[in-house]
């Protein structure tokens, strides 16, 4: 009997020893910009603490202004994680100016991580097509980076919306965290072969329900979408706004119900971020359907399931609106 008290003795110590090498981050400390990327960074984190998410509500990253209490809440952290410098423009010039030495870590400049150009022509769509019917891909069209580049880059920022990068992500977010609690390595690492592992399953199933809807144009709102499609092979024919933050003249307003009508253009796709007024108005006199997709994951739960969440709503919105 006294060989078994002991025995159990022995075994609680041994349980309470392991979960004392877990450090739980402290609140603050880990701060990521939109939900999207917040979630790979929450799902390596799994238990080990929570990250913060900084641009919430389904605000658009392009115009985010920081408020004070947000700047004030920088000045807590110790690692920052992002997409690109031109993308949360006003939270990098707040970074350069604060005191507090804050690590950075922006995802476009992960080795891995493939981009593509910014498409600022408006009528990209028509030299901008990948052909896949002979086996070709996309790796000329981009390149992994392997330098820094300022705001003015002219890499198209939306890099998540290729679930291949999404992969190499968080295998960097895997790394920062271990450089800031080593303690965590063995669980960061369980975790994110965990959140691969659901992204793969994932994309098998995205692929599937894609399948039949490639070759169906479509018109989006902004001109967010090409790593996602092509990543598919979609055919999305143009976008109302090539960049939100600009004005749309009557004339592209003309132009676009013409594009509409002389491609064929299935389904015209709105943002939950941004006003429905455009969309409505290039859709009039018009055959195209209007639908919504997500492309940050607005009107989701912030959290490790966001993100394939995320992808799969994108899928079912295009599949549900291009199919007769």
């Amino acid at each position: 009997m006294k060989n078994q008290i002991k025995k159990i003795v022995i075994s609680l110590w041994l349980l309470t020893g392991l979960a004392s090498q877990v450090h739980s981050a402290p609140a603050m400390e880990v701060v990521v910009t939109i939900p999207p990327l917040h979630s790979l960074v929450q799902g390596v984190m799994g238990d080990t603490g929570k990250a913060i998410l900084l641009i919430q509500n389904g605000t658009s990253p392009h115009d985010y202004q920081l408020k004070p209490s947000v700047r004030s809440l920088l000045l807590k952290a110790k690692i920052v994680f992002y997409i690109a410098d031109n993308l949360e423009i006003s939270l990098i010039k707040a970074l350069d100016i604060s005191p507090q030495k804050v690590r950075k870590v922006p995802m476009i400049h992960q080795r891995g991580v493939a981009t593509f150009k910014l498409r600022e022509d408006e009528d990209w769509e028509k030299h901008d097509h990948v052909d896949h019917s002979e086996g070709g891909d996309t790796s000329s069209s981009h390149h992994d980076h392997e330098e820094h580049h300022d705001e003015e880059s002219t890499d198209d920022p939306h890099i998540w919306l290729n679930p291949t990068n999404a992969i190499v992500m968080i295998k960097a977010i895997t790394r920062e965290l271990s450089m800031i609690h080593p303690e965590n390595r063995s669980l960061y690492k369980d975790n994110a072969l965990s959140l691969i592992s659901d992204i793969e399953a994932i994309e098998k199933e995205i692929e599937t329900l894609l399948a039949p809807i490639k070759g169906i144009p479509f018109i989006v709102f902004h001109d967010a979408y090409q790593y996602f499609e092509k990543h598919y092979d979609l055919t999305a024919v143009g976008s109302i706004v090539p960049d939100p933050s600009r004005p749309t003249s009557v004339k592209r307003v003309k132009d676009l119900r013409r594009k509409v009508k002389e491609s064929g253009a299935v389904c015209i796709f709105r943002e939950p971020q941004f006003s429905n007024k455009l969309s409505i108005l290039i859709a009039d006199e018009t055959k195209a359907k209007l639908a919504t997709i997500d492309p940050i994951g607005a009107d989701l739960k912030p959290g490790a399931d966001l993100y394939p969440s995320m992808l799969m709503g994108m899928a079912h919105s295009l599949r549900s609106c291009l199919l007769p």
